[in-house]
């Protein structure tokens, strides 16, 4: 469950990416084990996309582009599998070409607001 007075909508999205903006002070650098570990316990979010089997351990990937020079709030996070995270070429790893992987898979913001959206079934 999210801190209440979590997110902030502004016009319903922010910025028109379709990605709710969480309160100032639980921006950058913001930490949450307790979301660190649900996000953790997923599936990975690309293999499921693909519908291919989990071959490695999920790993939480903090949204690239959300740190402002830090690392980026523990609430933009998202499920991936070592794989996707960081282990595969170029389309199949988002840390070996974003933009790749998008074009694969889906944009960080569209996983994000999946993600947001099981965690908050799973609470209620």
């Amino acid at each position: 469950m999210f801190p209440e007075n979590l997110w902030l909508i502004v016009g319903g999205f922010c910025m028109g990416n379709n990605l709710l903006k969480p309160a100032p002070e639980y921006r950058n650098g913001y930490k949450d084990p307790k979301r660190l570990a649900d996000i953790a316990a997923m599936k990975c979010i690309a293999c499921s996309k693909a519908d291919l089997k989990q071959l490695f351990r999920t790993e939480v990937h903090h949204l690239i582009g959300y740190g402002i020079g830090k690392k980026s709030s523990d609430l933009f996070t998202i499920p991936l599998c070592s794989f996707h995270h960081r282990l595969g070429n170029k389309g199949e790893a988002i840390h070996s070409g974003i933009k790749s992987f998008e074009a694969n898979f889906s944009t960080q913001e569209d996983f994000l607001l999946q993600v947001n959206t099981m965690i908050e079934k799973n609470a209620n």
